[in-house]
């Protein structure tokens, strides 16, 4: 599969690595990009969505759109080369996702296309995403709100724990001890860095 998980993306405001420009140009110099914004729907990162596709657009993408996924346009994906799903809150992510019977519609498009997940994005692919509000709830209102289900996309293996470094030392243990007493393996991810699946 051609999945590519980020921490912070295509963002100007926090750490990006040259690798990952790098990464970003080689999959998306003169393809079609959508960017999917249904994680930004409540605010949440909506301040980088400008950014995200001027720099789509910098590296030289033929063609860059948004898209707020719904119910009658998840087939517009098809129309495109790469997704890139900005981050913001994934239990808006996740409840559109299922809402939308997206998975169905991302396996397909993912036998010639690329994923690039940002954060949320790319939370929402793992097998089972309790452990994210099992140990944020308390840090974000958005983590006190829980998801419609937990159950992620079980596209990747990796649980993604975007901001890595942006992280308290409480949280830091906190994941640390949910590991060891949940016997669960959960990715950290730093901004600038990234994972190819």
């Amino acid at each position: 599969m051609n999945i590519l998980l980020t921490s912070n993306g295509f963002h100007n405001k926090s750490k990006r690595s040259k690798e990952i420009d790098e990464v970003f140009e080689k999959v998306a110099k003169d393809k079609r990009v959508v960017i999917i914004l249904n994680a930004t729907k409540e605010g949440s990162n909506i301040q980088n969505i400008e950014d995200v596709r001027q720099n789509f657009e910098k590296i030289g993408a033929q063609k860059v759109d948004l898209l707020m996924l719904d119910r009658e346009n998840a087939e517009d994906i098809f129309k495109y080369d790469v997704i890139y799903a900005m981050g913001g809150d994934p239990r808006l992510l996740l409840d559109d996702f299922w809402n939308y019977n997206f998975k169905q519609y991302l396996i397909k498009f993912l036998e010639k296309g690329i994923y690039i997940g940002e954060s949320a994005g790319s939370m929402v692919l793992c097998d089972n995403l309790k452990w994210v509000w099992d140990i944020k709830k308390g840090t974000k209102p958005k983590y006190d709100i829980l998801p419609k289900t937990f159950e992620g996309l079980n596209l990747v293996k990796q649980r993604i724990y975007p901001h890595y470094n942006r992280v308290s030392e409480e949280q830091k243990r906190k994941t640390d001890d949910y590991e060891k007493e949940h016997h669960i393996e959960i990715t950290r991810l730093n901004d600038g860095e990234f994972i190819w699946v």
